[in-house]
């Protein structure tokens, strides 16, 4: 019952954040590339089908334990007698053989049961890499995003000082403005103009490795950052929705089956296989003739024991390791979500200063076109107010980065599924 309880509430908490983030699709869709261009991407990446190759190699690993290694082994003696003091002198004698070890009961059931298990864990392992690969790519694009918006709010910024130097040498020509505001604004704007070359050399360097780790992959460009929408559904839902598409925790759980089956046919493998054979031969010239049957029984000893306690051993170390990977997996997805919540408070109040700071700037510079105040007071609004821009833009930055790892983490964002079958997934 606990379990059916248990699903029941991933279930629940799937559909809750299935409504929540169909209420904005339309925001993500306008900064991320199509669920179908991603996967492509993400299906030709090496590591993802280093990880479908590895799912065929245990598939086939798989078959060859249920065979086992139990065949046919031919065997032929042929030797010369010498007798002394007889009428025979020498004979010539020869035997064959035909010996096979006889599988006990149960071992290949065993072996089919590990093999199954080693093919499920390979494909978790593939899920893993999936998921890296798509981290990596948000990883990758919030860089290039981070540094795209710094360079557009230096270039507000160079346009807002253009502006103020226009109007400046207005002002110097009635005679309004003495050189030495000229000199300010001109130095702030050279400043500003630096700041944009490196801004811009930044997003085009994150922009290329972007290119090279993910080829072939649009990222859509608006012209402004949307702002990032907060979180609809409840704690619980995203944390029990993230560990239920957790694959480092699939994993350890594949990894604790897997050393359970490989218990259980050492287990089995303490008593030996007998091997039958059958042997025919001759002797005295063809005058003796052999028919016979071989039964050899080995006897288990301390080798068999060994390696049945050191599977125990493995056993119990993988458990630990599930347990473990257990508590990181509630850790992280609680920290993901708290990221998520403190990232889009942040930009909240990062634009709520913002707004304050652009008004104080907007209000200098009108107190300044009526020739109150001084070049100076306005030019450090001016720069205040842009620290706070780049500010802003950062945490707009941080607040969707921090919803994709949300939603990628839990299940609800370029899913393996959606990779295509063929050459280019492996």
């Amino acid at each position: 019952m606990s379990g059916h309880r248990s699903w029941r509430a991933v279930a629940v908490a799937a559909i809750g954040l299935a409504v929540a983030a169909a209420a904005h699709a339309g925001d993500d869709e306008a900064l991320l590339p199509a669920d179908r261009e991603v996967a492509a991407v993400l299906a030709r990446t090496p590591a993802w089908r280093a990880a479908r190759q590895a799912i065929e190699t245990e598939r086939e690993a798989r078959r060859q334990g249920v065979v086992g290694p139990q065949e046919w082994i031919g065997s032929v003696n042929v030797a010369q007698r010498r007798i002394r003091d007889s009428a025979l002198g020498n004979t010539l004698e020869w035997e064959a053989g035909l010996d096979r070890t006889l599988r006990r009961a149960g071992k290949l059931e065993a072996a089919d049961r590990l093999g199954g298990s080693r093919v499920e864990l390979a494909q978790a392992m593939g899920s893993l890499a999936w998921r890296e690969q798509a981290r990596a790519l948000i990883e990758r694009y919030g860089a290039w995003l981070r540094e795209r918006e710094s360079a557009r709010v230096w270039r507000e910024q160079v346009a807002l000082l253009e502006a103020q130097a226009d109007a400046v040498a207005k002002r110097q020509r009635l005679g309004d403005a003495a050189r030495i505001e000229r000199i300010q604004v001109d130095a702030a704007l050279a400043q500003a103009q630096a700041q944009v070359v490196i801004a811009e050399g930044r997003a085009q360097a994150a922009r290329e490795a972007l290119e090279q780790q993910f080829p072939e992959l649009a990222f859509p460009q608006p012209p402004s950052l949307p702002d990032p929408p907060g979180l609809a559904a409840d704690e619980g839902a995203w944390i029990d929705a993230q560990l239920a598409h957790a694959p480092e925790l699939e994993s350890a759980r594949r990894e604790v089956q897997v050393a359970e089956e490989q218990l259980r046919v050492e287990q089995l493998e303490r008593r030996p296989d007998p091997t039958v054979g059958l042997r025919l031969g001759q002797a005295r010239d063809a005058n003796e003739q052999v028919v016979g049957v071989v039964l050899s029984i080995p006897f288990g000893g301390e080798y068999r024991a060994a390696a049945a306690r050191a599977a125990a051993s493995r056993a119990a170390t993988a458990a630990l390791r599930r347990d473990d990977a257990q508590r990181r997996a509630e850790t992280d997805a609680r920290l993901k979500l708290r990221e998520a919540q403190l990232a889009h408070g942040g930009w909240q109040r990062a634009r709520a200063a913002q707004d304050k700071l652009e008004q104080a700037a907007q209000g200098l510079a009108r107190g300044y076109q009526l020739g109150e105040g001084s070049l100076a007071d306005l030019l450090a609004a001016r720069r205040l107010a842009n620290e706070q821009r780049l500010a802003t833009s950062t945490s707009a930055v941080d607040a969707w980065v921090a919803r994709w790892r949300l939603l990628l983490e839990s299940g609800r964002l370029w899913e393996e599924s959606a990779a295509p079958v063929g050459p280019a997934g492996g």
